[in-house]
């Protein structure tokens, strides 16, 4: 009985002096080039897609990234593409990643590739790229 005593005490001791790792979670890192203005952002994990908010690009384009997971993974990724005309954006793309694998190290396109869209009026260039990162907090 005193052995396990002897265990038990050690084990607590390593708890209080290694810390915790701390666990990685997914997070959506998008760059975009419009007009050759440059800009990144982010998007995390939700389980309300309808309180996701688009992105404005440059008051041309509106990029809206819905993850839909948790902090340990991600279920979808829905990837919504509009060109904004005077009256309301118009849908130019939707694209849909089934169970996507967060990844240490990702290329800035790892999980689209490097997109190039053209709005239907004057001909305006959208290039984006977005990867699924594991990030650390």
């Amino acid at each position: 009985m005193a052995c396990w005593r002897r265990v038990w005490a050690a084990l607590c001791v390593f708890g209080a002096v290694v810390p915790m790792a701390a666990q990685a979670v997914p997070l959506l890192k998008c760059h975009f080039e419009v007009n050759a203005s440059r800009s990144e952002h982010s998007f995390s994990p939700t389980h309300d897609p309808y309180a996701v908010r688009s992105v404005d690009l440059e008051n041309r384009f509106r990029f809206k990234a819905v993850v839909l997971g948790n902090d340990t993974q991600v279920d979808t990724i829905n990837l919504y593409v509009s060109y904004q005309t005077e009256r309301q954006p118009m849908v130019l793309q939707h694209v849909k990643f089934v169970a996507p694998v967060a990844l240490k190290q990702p290329t800035p396109d790892a999980l689209t590739g490097r997109v190039a869209l053209y709005s239907p009026f004057l001909g305006k260039e959208l290039l984006y790229g977005c990867a699924l990162h594991e990030v650390t907090p």
